[in-house]
């Protein structure tokens, strides 16, 4: 197993796929991040949850939380692990070297959480830069404390899961397209109207629950109770992935 995970991150290694997600999401966080200063106090231009004035730990963990993003781009990346093979026709090769396809599922989804855990390592970096120098070139004081660093340390753990829950995805749906369109979809669009019309069932979907549960944005759930949830929703996926790719036929 080991080995197939090794082969999971030279595959993403030596793929466009992996550096150029994490280059867009890194540029938009730098981005975001800047113009919530750059726009200081003019409330008319204040970007809606966004402090205006970093004054608190919350206020710069608040600045600081690029989850949102992180998270839909390792989906996004997740979701592409063996949809992304059908499309380039290397899934037989891959399927020859390994027979039994529930080991290659599982080390894809290992190998993608923890490449998407680095993911939110690295975009989470490019907002503490930003947020850090533009504060200290200021001369604010800089409020970086313990309840910061829980921020931060979580973030990686909500997009690493997101990862491995896109690998199930694709692992089910073939397609690189459809496989993309309907992990993009069920955040953007099942979610928010499952929100909509089901207000309190809103805290155990996986995203808008779970997923911002883990990043600390319910409180009344907790990042561990949001971790288990999620995991639960991750093996739910995997496990219907592993059952359609044991059955699908490889051309």
């Amino acid at each position: 197993m080991i080995r197939l995970i090794g082969a999971e991150f030279f595959k993403l290694r030596t793929t466009r796929m992996y550096i150029g997600l994490l280059a867009a999401a890194s540029g938009l966080v730098i981005l975001v991040t800047a113009l919530q200063f750059a726009l200081g106090d003019d409330i008319s231009l204040t970007i809606e949850g966004a402090a205006t004035v970093i004054e608190t730990e919350a206020d710069l963990r608040s600045v600081l939380d690029v989850s949102g993003v992180a998270v839909l781009f390792t989906l996004i990346l997740g979701a592409t692990a063996l949809a992304g093979e059908h499309r380039h026709g290397t899934i037989a090769t891959t399927f020859l070297l390994t027979p039994t396809r529930s080991r290659v599922v599982a080390a894809k989804v290992a190998g993608y959480t923890m490449a998407g855990a680095v993911f939110g390592i690295v975009v989470e970096a490019a907002a503490v830069v930003v947020a850090v120098g533009w504060l200290a070139s200021t001369g604010n004081a800089i409020p970086f404390g313990w309840t910061v660093i829980a921020g931060l340390a979580l973030t990686p753990i909500a997009t690493g899961l997101a990862a491995g829950f896109g690998v199930g995805i694709s692992a089910a749906i073939p397609n690189q397209l459809g496989a993309v369109l309907v992990a993009f979809g069920w955040v953007m669009v099942a979610e928010q109207l499952l929100g909509g019309l089901v207000p309190d069932a809103t805290r155990w979907l996986p995203f808008t629950g779970a997923g911002t549960a883990i990043t600390g944005q319910h409180p009344e759930i907790g990042a561990v109770a949001g971790i288990g949830l999620f995991l639960a929703y991750l093996f739910a996926i995997v496990a219907i992935g592993i059952q359609v790719t044991r059955r699908r036929d490889i051309a």
